[in-house]
């Protein structure tokens, strides 16, 4: 079972699905619980360095203008991570990210 998520706390059995391949078998790599892990450890392929490169871009900009707002970004940090995450990806790949059970 998959959905598209974006902004919801994933579940035990839940898992992000990278968009791209991974040869590990049957996919294993391929779902993960953190974007900053799943991208750091790939992020010698192209694929994933590019969506690293992008969500760096998009939280600057998501920072940039909380601040120009006034807005505190402490309190919501982690939620700013994740949209710039799920904005990457689908900015990148043309689909948001999906949800599976695992």
């Amino acid at each position: 079972m998959s959905k598209n998520g974006e902004n919801e706390k994933l579940k035990k059995s839940e898992f992000y699905k990278c968009p791209f391949s991974h040869v590990y078998p049957r996919q294993k790599q391929a779902f993960f619980k953190s974007f900053a892990k799943h991208f750091r450890i790939f992020s010698n392929r192209d694929d994933h360095f590019a969506i690293i490169q992008l969500h760096e871009e998009i939280l600057w900009n998501i920072k940039r203008s909380a601040v120009e707002k006034g807005d505190k970004l402490d309190e919501n940090s982690n939620k700013i991570s994740n949209d710039a995450w799920f904005e990457a990806i689908k900015k990148h790949t043309g689909k948001p990210i999906q949800i599976v059970n695992k």
